[in-house]
């Protein structure tokens, strides 16, 4: 029987699925844009040449959007159009230095900052295409391709993400075990600027393996000087059963470091 329920506004919510045959994917994340660190990009670039790899993903954080913040911004700093620009500046290198490599862009929490900033101050163009996020940054006309609304991105049977998505805000142990406990599931996270894995067996003898990646910004920033950040990147190898590789590095004096 079909009853006579008010009108939903409920939301279809579905995870993003790395199409098949990309089956060696550079991952890069919080690069923070205008402050991201050349040594650290350059290394990361080089590598992908020599590995040849088939796709590039930007978990999260590429761009900084510092002035959309909500924690009183320096209005000195870079403004948003002058991010726009260097964020186009930075995909225009990858597609030169990695020609073949399809681009794929998951936005973090950063990149959220810009529609937050439109619920908090131009609400009336909320909904108006020349206005979305992607939109406005021309990912369409330089052939990225965008994923937001805080979907899970599955490679093959690893679960990607950026990490804000399932709260991880603190650290217990390191930032892969973090994810563990948020998800029961080998997944790789980004957002907490740290490299890590963290590896448990289940009762039926399952291996769950989880990630952390580390960053490519400034790792001095003005609102945290002392951290205990990493700058890293991530690759991943699947086939086409959906098995995979995670190779995760960590970046010191600018060198390449397998974790």
């Amino acid at each position: 029987m079909n009853y006579k329920w008010p009108k939903t506004f409920e939301e279809q919510f579905e995870h993003y699925y790395l199409p098949k045959g990309l089956n060696n994917t550079l991952i890069l994340s919080d690069v923070h844009i205008p402050y991201h660190h050349v040594p650290a990009l350059d290394e990361a670039i080089n590598y992908a040449q020599i590995k040849k790899v088939d796709s590039i993903l930007l978990n999260g954080d590429i761009m900084d959007c510092y002035q959309l913040s909500k924690f009183q911004p320096d209005p000195t700093y870079r403004n948003f159009g002058q991010e726009i620009i260097a964020f186009q500046q930075f995909i225009q290198v990858l597609k030169e230095a990695l020609p073949d490599a399809k681009i794929y862009y998951k936005l973090g929490n950063h990149e959220e900052r810009y529609e937050k900033f439109m619920i908090r101050r131009c609400a009336e163009f909320l909904g108006i295409p020349h206005f979305n996020f992607h939109n406005v940054l021309g990912c369409s006309d330089m052939g990225v391709e965008v994923i937001d609304d805080q979907r899970i991105i599955y490679m093959g049977k690893l679960a990607v993400l950026h990490g804000h998505e399932v709260g991880i805000r603190s650290i217990n142990v390191n930032p892969a075990r973090s994810l563990f406990l948020k998800t029961y599931k080998s997944s790789l996270c980004s957002h907490l600027h740290r490299v890590s894995h963290h590896p448990e067996t289940s009762l039926d003898g399952k291996t769950i393996s989880c990630w952390s990646t580390g960053h490519l910004g400034d790792p001095h920033p003005r609102y945290a000087r002392i951290n205990k950040w990493t700058h890293g990147i991530a690759r991943v190898e699947k086939n086409d059963d959906g098995d995979f590789e995670v190779i995760n590095f960590s970046l010191l004096q600018n060198k390449l470091f397998r974790t």
